[in-house]
């Protein structure tokens, strides 16, 4: 490549001297004979045409001669791409931690009665995909009928317990229910209890309310505090029906815990309580 360059080079240098001597000796003779003059115009004329055709051919030789230089360059910008793509990645990463965390203290600092166990979930029952494994058992303090929640919401409570392990049952699960009570009106709302629709969703329903009952769509649904500690989000009600043949009300209800991706869970631990007794 280095070569071509090269002999390209003084070819075009070549040209361009035996066409500025012709020119030189044609404008020092005073008498220019009409031949000479055409033919120092088509010099001329030829000269521009190769002065043109060799500044494009040498722009073409210093792409080429840059190109690495350029792909190089390219290269950089894709590394340093991806490793800004990589950083805001983690940063949302981490954000996501800190905001998680925040909701936790958020809840831990409102309600102090309570003592929390941060468990992580290590499997789910095989037989009944609605009920998770955590990773704390007897050992850890763990009880039967213990609540558990997340930074979202109301997750279950405790229905088995090893000695290092626990089985939780979720909302989702049918034979899982809470008090529950309306947290715009302040009505007790009845018992929540998991549902299913037709399409598979993991949903939880309030049945059996007065036709006349105070509950809309959008209405914030919270644990009422008997069972389970008052004031825990469980979800928003996404649909009211009124059922003639019972003369009541029923309320659909999405949780506000993702019952499919969950990794870890807080256990509610009543300070001061009695070993066999659990009182929120």
């Amino acid at each position: 490549m280095k070569l071509l360059k090269n002999k390209l080079a003084v070819a075009i240098i070549v040209l361009s001297v035996s066409f500025l001597v012709l020119i030189g000796v044609s404008v020092r003779r005073e008498n220019a004979s009409f031949l000479e003059s055409g033919v120092g115009g088509a010099i001329t004329s030829v000269q521009g045409v190769i002065y043109r055709a060799s500044n494009k051919v040498a722009d073409w030789f210093s792409f080429v001669t840059h190109f690495s230089e350029i792909k190089q360059e390219n290269e950089d910008l894709k590394s340093q791409n991806s490793s800004m793509k990589r950083k805001v990645s983690d940063y949302d990463a981490l954000k996501n931690k800190y905001d998680i965390l925040s909701k936790k203290l958020n809840y831990q600092d409102q309600n102090t009665q309570y003592n929390y166990k941060n468990c992580n979930v290590i499997g789910r029952v095989p037989q009944n995909n609605d009920s998770i494994i955590i990773d704390m058992g007897t050992k850890d303090g763990i009880k039967i009928g213990l609540a558990v929640i997340t930074e979202d919401g109301l997750v279950g409570k405790v229905i088995d317990v090893k000695s290092t392990y626990s089985i939780v049952g979720t909302l989702s699960n049918v034979n899982i229910s809470v008090g529950a009570m309306n947290k715009r009106s302040r009505d007790n709302s009845g018992i929540v209890s998991g549902y299913e629709d037709d399409n598979n969703n993991k949903l939880a329903i309030i049945k059996e309310l007065p036709q006349n009952a105070d509950i809309k769509k959008d209405d914030e649904i919270i644990t009422y505090g008997t069972v389970y500690p008052a004031n825990i989000p469980i979800g928003k009600v996404i649909s009211v029906g009124k059922d003639a043949a019972t003369v009541s009300t029923t309320a659909v209800i999405k949780p506000h815990v993702d019952f499919n991706k969950l990794e870890q869970v807080s256990v509610v631990v009543p300070k001061n309580n009695d070993v066999n007794e659990i009182k929120y």
